[in-house]
């Protein structure tokens, strides 16, 4: 800039460089603000679901305590529900014509014990189906917060490294801008002058002087409706999980301690500190929870049920202990899940990730000298060889119960790994207390005592007692006990009316005594106009269609799959079979997520049941029951989990008096017989499997008394 300085263009440029200067720091100071504004939005949720709630509780509500209110003096009175009454103070009440001081007392007081009670039950989720003014506040202040944090952080930097030159620059640029000082300054403080407000014109050409982070901002400030609730649909845990952070938590969760570990253990858990400095997610309390127990108590067991997380927990452990300087993790898990595992950690953390499968040496050889993560299978460690002097500084264990005999090889192979590590973690979602012999063998693998102990104990103890001994070595929680927020599951069976054609060829299978074939009722049909099923499936889809849902058709059979796929055509995805790789699994998933509403996945039970994570789905259909509950609950799981905002629908396709009423009631008694083990004996299901190896096959017996009950009704 030249000695003629233009000071109309130097106030300018002050002008806007303290502008500028301002703007960053109510960016960066705008943190506290948003939290306000969550926690604000939260409660006026949570305050118009209890004033819902109380709404379509009638007066009559006042009756049930049988304290002999007249309830006809508050409905002649105009007033309709409790949440009317909850509004009114005592002297509204006693003002009431024919209510005196002690009825206006007694109501007073049940009507505060309804509101206590219903506060104590109320489960308050986004809705994300119906949204009231309530729910889109609340995701809007969400979605500022969440999408605002990374602004705020590059504001922070751009801020720190200019602010303090910047004051500098404006200070004696100032002297060139005022005509009086100017005209009695000295040459030398001219030049600088000059220099400085060159500087501070350089400073507002660069990143300080850009835009762009502000227009980003005032977007997430004006984003429309559908923009933040389309993202909260998308990732609905991230908005969870950002108003646990906020200490704003909608529910209430059951405490660590209520569930069956000693409180001495959970104050030192809790105590247990964390660095997650290599972590990108952003964890639920519980969550946090699970990774303290994980660290702290050093080779665990995690038997979360489907859907809680296990997989992002134990990313956490790894990232936590690398931060503590351990260098070397490993991953075994079923090949089915390998390429899922690698884009989990690799989406969740900054760990590298190194693919381990089958014999190879070169992968296995790489990362033993660049550390972080290897993922490799049961199958693939039986294959290579570790040095014996090489540590490693975690091992974890997906599926667990696949090395629940000690005999396998398998099992040999990954005891053999163990040795070489301090730090282990198995995961299972499928309960162990029931199953006392694996239970203490894999018990025996992370911490030989108090697998001791439980040999001891193990065929004389409650459930609740066994639990207890397991507390050192084994955490599970269920969705019941964290996620409070999931939307309803709810269940219902389609039960359709087979035509002549159908029965006909039902007969034909069932006099074949192949089970395989009578299970699928309905399916056999050349043309699928002729099955009632079929047509059944069509009619979901279509409604599901219509209100924006997505679906997931699951079957035992690749022939009825194939039929259903020619059935449904262009709206469904390629089907996913035991056939189909795992990473081409995954990429049928990614294809089905990025669909429209109407969109149908298509899967054998097996395969699709486990290993994939599809919350964008809200309908399942079932085409034929399973033969254990377990198929099942594991299938719903894929789509009822965490980050599921809508009511998932869960279909079963049935035909009347056919094998599927038989096969629905054995799946209703062994679901029976499983919770009530869980809830009275740890040695419940060696008498169960005991009574079975005793009987009969069932599946044998069930056939017969079909043939039987279609020849009965043929004479």
């Amino acid at each position: 800039m030249s000695e003629k300085i233009d000071r109309s263009q130097i106030k300018s440029l002050i002008k806007r460089a303290t502008d500028l200067d301002a703007a960053y720091k109510k960016l960066i100071d705008s943190e506290s603000e948003q939290i306000m504004s969550v926690r604000k939005a939260a409660q006026a949720l949570y305050d118009d679901r209890l004033k819902t709630v109380l709404e379509s509780m009638d007066t009559e509500h006042l009756a049930k305590g049988k304290q002999g209110i007249r309830v006809s003096l508050f409905t002649d009175a105009g007033i309709k529900n409790i949440w009317q009454l909850s509004r009114m103070s005592y002297a509204q009440i006693e003002a009431i014509k024919g209510v005196g001081a002690q009825t206006a007392q007694k109501v007073t007081e049940t009507v505060k014990q309804i509101v206590e009670n219903t506060k104590e039950n109320l489960r308050v989720r986004i809705n994300a189906d119906n949204p009231v003014k309530a729910d889109t506040d609340l995701v809007k202040a969400l979605y500022i917060m969440i999408y605002s944090k990374p602004l705020r952080e590059k504001a922070k930097g751009i801020y720190e490294a200019n602010h303090k030159p910047l004051m500098a620059e404006i200070e004696l640029s100032k002297k060139a801008s005022s005509a009086i000082s100017w005209l009695f300054a000295s040459k030398s403080k001219k030049a600088s002058a000059s220099q400085n407000a060159q500087l501070l014109a350089q400073r507002l050409s660069g990143e300080f002087g850009s835009t762009e982070i502000f227009v980003e901002y005032n977007g997430l400030l004006d984003a429309p409706e559908s923009v933040f609730m389309a993202d909260f649909i998308m990732n609905s845990a991230a908005y969870y999980s950002a108003l646990e952070q906020v200490g704003q938590g909608l529910n209430v969760a059951q405490s660590n301690e209520d569930m069956g570990l000693p409180a001495q253990l959970v104050r030192e858990i809790e105590a247990h500190p964390l660095d997650l400095q290599y972590l990108k997610a952003t964890l639920r309390s519980y969550q946090t929870f699970g990774v303290k127990y994980i660290v702290h108590q050093k080779r665990t067991l995690l038997g979360d049920e489907m859907g809680l997380g296990k997989t992002v927990q134990a990313i956490a452990a790894m990232a936590a202990l690398k931060a503590e300087g351990v260098t070397h993790f490993m991953v075994v898990c079923p090949a089915s899940v390998l390429i899922n595992w690698c884009r989990e950690i690799e989406k969740h953390s900054t760990l590298m990730v190194t693919k381990v499968h089958g014999g190879d040496e070169e992968a296995l050889l790489h990362w033993r000298k660049n550390g972080d993560v290897a993922v490799t299978t049961y199958e693939s460690i039986s294959r290579f060889t570790m040095p014996e002097k090489f540590r490693i500084g975690m091992i974890i264990a997906d599926e667990a119960h696949y090395v629940k005999n000690p005999s396998t090889q398998r099992t040999k192979a990954l005891v053999t790994l163990l040795n070489q590590t301090e730090n282990v973690l198995f995961m299972s979602g499928t309960p162990l207390e029931n199953r006392v012999d694996e239970m203490c063998f894999l018990c025996k693998c992370l911490q030989p005592e108090v697998a001791q102990e439980l040999e001891r104990v193990k065929y004389i103890s409650t459930a609740e007692q066994f639990r207890q001994e397991l507390a050192p070595v084994y955490l599970r929680r269920t969705r019941e006990d964290v996620l409070t927020e999931l939307p309803d599951l709810i269940e219902k069976e389609q039960w359709c009316v087979m035509s002549d054609k159908e029965t006909a060829e039902y007969r034909k299978s069932v006099l074949s005594g192949n089970f395989m074939a009578i299970r699928q009722v309905s399916w056999q049909m050349d043309d699928m106009r002729d099955s009632c099923k079929a047509q059944r499936l069509l009619e979901i889809c279509d409604m599901a269609k219509a209100e924006g849902r997505k679906v997931i058709v699951f079957s035992f059979f690749r022939e009825t799959l194939t039929k259903v796929q020619s059935l449904l055509s262009d709206r469904c995805m390629e089907v996913i079979t035991g056939a189909v790789s795992p990473q081409r699994r995954q990429e049928i998933v990614d294809e089905f997520t990025a669909a429209q509403p109407g969109a149908v996945l298509i899967s054998q039970v097996q395969a699709g049941g486990t290993g994939i994570n599809v919350q964008t789905a809200s309908v399942i259909i079932f085409c034929e029951p399973q033969i254990k509950p377990s198929i099942e609950n594991q299938a719903i799981s894929r789509a009822y989990r965490m980050g599921q905002v809508r009511d998932v629908m869960v279909h079963r396709l049935l035909c009347d008096e056919t094998i599927d009423e038989r096969m629905l009631e054995i799946l209703r008694n062994k679901q029976i017989e499983f919770d009530n083990f869980a809830d009275e004996s740890v040695v419940g299901e060696e008498g169960l499997q005991a009574e079975s190896a005793s009987s009969e096959s069932w599946i044998t017996k069930m056939v017969r008394e079909e043939q039987e009950r279609l020849s009965a009704q043929q004479n």
